[in-house]
């Protein structure tokens, strides 16, 4: 394939040994697959191969328990958003919920549109979708705004076009929506996007650049190392990078590989992480990667260990890999086993329960980070995905330990999101470990965070709420797994203090202060909140 980096005998062959901003929606799927579908689809007879793992709760089906009133207040909310967007903002990245004007952050190739795309096929809002095709068939792939970042498009532009392309073919999309032609246009789009990625992943040990400039074909530093002319102002010689930015392009390069016969897709994006999963330099705790990582030795720099922003995505791709890839795959062993090892180390290491507080004696599982020999009490939103794709695991590789513990997790994330007098968990919260040798790093300082300590046991760091969907996607797996209704009501409560607090006149927003009760949408997008992240579910 043209412009891509093919190389001789690669490092990873010598040691097999990891509104976004869109308005579109990872809640609005969580939620509306947490309850009944509004109409069955009708499946086409076509010839597509089928992972067929099976880890959703045998008796989910059935059950006479949907919840259409539920189901349909959220398919509105996708209706409400995807108008407003396309009334004022159409083929921008973004619209702004407040006011109703627009930005362009993805490049300028409509990321709302590519990225809902799927959304609206999965909710079956095909007026929509006809719209989002039109724009989709029209974008020109070849030409950029300013430098492309390859993690974030990959996931969301290579992922949204992919997904669409899946859904139709397996018969999912009628064809006065979508017809065969279109869905040929739709991979060549993909195809192209793929291309002009591919200088991203032209280093010597196949980790990707943070950037790339699609008018030069080559890969290029973020432009905050790009600005430090002075090489002894930079923190690292070389451009570094966390486990996410490695980890997160195989699924969907494996899925262009599946569609298109051609192996590359997988041989680059295998290379990315191969630096992660066959790492030459092993840290103390099986399975963690130590980061950030010099993309041109594969060696870390830092001693960062956590699951939380940065490096969560690379873990959720392992385990996901073990479930789109064939049985054929040699390299499903060493996926499985990297990610057994890095969550009982997470369990084992990161993890820490909260001491009792005056007014509140539970004690609750958070995940920490690790700094070098510190342990961090603190744990971003981010890190709630974590619960989810534990719990997935746990299902898929016969794990009860890893049950408990990710649902122990889950519950963390829920107090965060209860403690809250919006019902809305904030950017980052610490708490007081009941188990300590040392002094916590963090300790509750003004007197409104000692206020949150003592009625709760936690105290926001950063109190605002950013459209973060990691809560909602454990709570989906959870509910989906263990077909407990607790999980299924718990996800409701959060979309109700969603609809409250974040509706604005042109969209859904986020909000400074989740302790603000009398708190409304700011004029920041819903981002990932109504932004799905494509590959991950498509």
């Amino acid at each position: 394939m043209p412009g891509f980096r093919r190389w001789g005998k690669s490092k990873f062959e010598r040691n097999p040994e990891s509104s976004f901003k869109l308005l579109a929606a990872i809640i609005v799927i969580t939620l509306y697959l947490l309850f009944k579908e509004f109409q069955n689809p009708t499946i086409r007879d076509r010839d597509v191969p089928s992972v067929g793992a099976q880890i959703q709760y045998a008796n989910w089906n059935g059950t006479g328990k949907a919840e259409e009133a539920r189901a349909k207040s959220v398919r509105d909310a996708m209706k409400y958003t995807f108008w407003k967007y396309r009334e004022n903002a159409w083929g921008c990245d973004d619209v702004l919920p407040v006011s109703g004007g627009n930005s362009t952050s993805r490049n300028g190739w409509g990321a709302f549109i590519v990225d809902s795309a799927s959304t609206l096929a999965l909710m079956g809002l095909w007026d929509e979708l006809a719209h989002s095709l039109e724009h989709i068939l029209a974008i020109d792939f070849t030409q950029a705004t300013n430098l492309v970042d390859p993690f974030e498009t990959t996931i969301r532009y290579l992922g949204g076009l992919l997904s669409v392309v899946e859904i139709y073919d397996v018969g999912m999309i009628p064809e006065d929506v979508l017809t065969g032609e279109a869905r040929d246009l739709i991979l060549e789009h993909a195809i192209t996007l793929a291309e002009k990625l591919a200088p991203a992943y032209d280093t010597p040990t196949g980790m990707l650049w943070p950037r790339v400039d699609f008018s030069t074909g080559q890969g290029e530093p973020d432009p905050h190392f790009i600005l430090k002319d002075d090489p002894a102002e930079r923190e690292f010689e070389h451009p570094a990078i966390g486990p996410a930015r490695a980890g997160s392009s195989i699924l969907e390069n494996r899925v262009l590989t599946k569609l298109t016969g051609d192996h590359i897709y997988t041989q680059n994006s295998t290379n990315a992480w191969a630096s992660l999963v066959w790492s030459h330099w092993k840290t103390p705790w099986p399975g963690m990667v130590d980061a950030p990582i010099d993309i041109m030795s594969g060696q870390p720099v830092g001693r960062h260990r956590h699951w939380d922003g940065g490096h969560d995505s690379y873990y959720e791709y392992l385990v996901k890999m073990t479930l789109l890839a064939p049985p054929s795959d040699p390299h499903l062993s060493a996926y499985k086993t990297t990610f057994l090892q890095a969550a009982y180390s997470l369990r084992k290491h990161l993890s820490s329960r909260s001491a009792p507080a005056a007014e509140h004696y539970t004690q609750h599982l958070y995940i920490g980070r690790q700094n070098d020999k510190r342990y961090e009490n603190h744990q971003g939103h981010l890190a709630c995905f974590a619960p989810g794709t534990v719990l997935l695991a746990s299902r898929l590789y016969d794990q009860p330990h890893l049950h408990t513990f990710a649902l122990a997790l889950l519950e963390g994330c829920h107090h965060a999101y209860t403690s809250t007098p919006t019902k809305i968990g904030p950017e980052s919260w610490s708490w007081i470990p009941k188990f300590s040798y040392d002094t916590p790093l963090y300790m509750p300082e003004t007197t409104r965070q000692k206020n949150e300590a003592l009625k709760s046991g936690i105290w926001a760091r950063e109190p605002a709420y950013k459209g973060r969907p990691e809560y909602v996607e454990s709570l989906f797996y959870a509910w989906r797994i263990t077909g407990e209704q607790r999980y299924r009501e718990w996800a409701w409560e959060a979309w109700q203090a969603l609809e409250k607090h974040c509706k604005a006149p042109y969209g859904y927003a986020q909000l400074k202060d989740v302790y603000d009760a009398k708190e409304t949408g700011k004029e920041v997008p819903l981002v990932d909140v109504f932004g799905r992240r494509s590959g991950e579910f498509g």
